[in-house]
């Protein structure tokens, strides 16, 4: 490397740096927002995550909604599980497709998080419904729709039954990565909020589209803005990061204006500011290390 290449990539990471500087300070005059707090696979780094326990501890812990991923089992339950697979939450092996209720739920679902959570089991929908439904809002998330192509159908009976017995609708929301899942859903069951999982913001054609079926977008957190947030409430979206690990991006999130933050533990307010403060010096030694290192 040269000398002026070297000289380029100081001035480029400084500049950086400054930009990430300036930009946090901007952050510092904005209003702190309200949001809801939503448990991501329940209080996730407190219990194993998508069981009643990691539920439960969502429940103790004040959320305003538990976040879980449902499948359908061989047999037609709905189950609540994030991966295709048991491979990894469980003591045993095959895809939930494969696997009828009875072999899923025979599964040790807690003892890969801890031996204190031995013998936890992979629950049913309606499980959860009975012991939470009405107590906690439910954020579910539908996986995989081209494995399970009624699971959508098959969700729409099952929570119209319930709100039908009295669960408050305000208290379910329905959300897909997959966009035609989330529009047939909505279709089904037009009176139960749903939402899109992206990674990215969507563009004004995207956001004029999707709002006749689509009233909240869940969006990962390092795309966010807060002109983003201000063009999609125009809209007539809600919007959603995910997901939160560190208490700093709390205060970031609540500073560009989330209506909700999904998360796999509570906020803590002491620190948060500061942490806020010092994020564009510690992102900018990390950039120069990536250059000179």
């Amino acid at each position: 490397m040269n000398d002026n290449d070297l000289f380029i990539k100081r001035r480029f990471s400084l500049l950086i740096i400054f930009s990430l500087l300036i930009a946090n300070i901007l952050i510092l005059f904005l209003p702190l927002q309200a949001f809801e707090a939503i448990a991501h696979r329940g209080a996730s780094k407190e219990a194993p995550e998508n069981t009643m326990a990691a539920f439960e501890r969502a429940a103790e812990l004040q959320y305003d909604f538990i976040e879980l991923d449902i499948q359908l089992s061989k047999d037609g339950e709905l189950v609540v599980i994030h991966d295709a697979t048991v491979n990894r939450t469980t003591n045993g092996t095959g895809s939930i497709k494969d696997m009828t209720l009875a072999d899923i739920q025979a599964l040790d679902a807690g003892s890969w998080f801890s031996s204190s959570f031995k013998g936890e089991k992979i629950p049913l929908l309606q499980e959860v419904l009975d012991r939470f439904g009405g107590e906690i809002g439910l954020l579910i998330e539908i996986k995989y729709p081209d494995l399970y192509p009624e699971i959508s159908e098959t969700l729409s009976t099952v929570l119209t039954a319930y709100v039908e017995k009295g669960l408050p609708r305000k208290l379910l929301k329905v959300q897909s990565f997959n966009i035609h899942e989330v529009e047939k859903f909505h279709q089904l069951s037009p009176n139960i909020s749903t939402g899109l999982l992206l990674n990215h913001p969507l563009d004004l054609f995207q956001l004029t589209s999707y709002r006749h079926f689509a009233s909240f977008l869940s969006i990962n957190y390092y795309s966010l803005t807060n002109n983003f947030i201000k063009q999609a409430e125009f809209y007539g979206y809600d919007i959603y990061s995910w997901t939160i690990k560190d208490q700093f991006q709390f205060y970031s999130m609540q500073k560009i204006g989330v209506h909700g933050i999904i998360s796999d533990e509570p906020m803590k307010h002491e620190n948060s500011h500061l942490y806020a403060f010092i994020r564009p010096f510690i992102k900018g030694q990390e950039l120069l290390r990536t250059f000179f290192v």
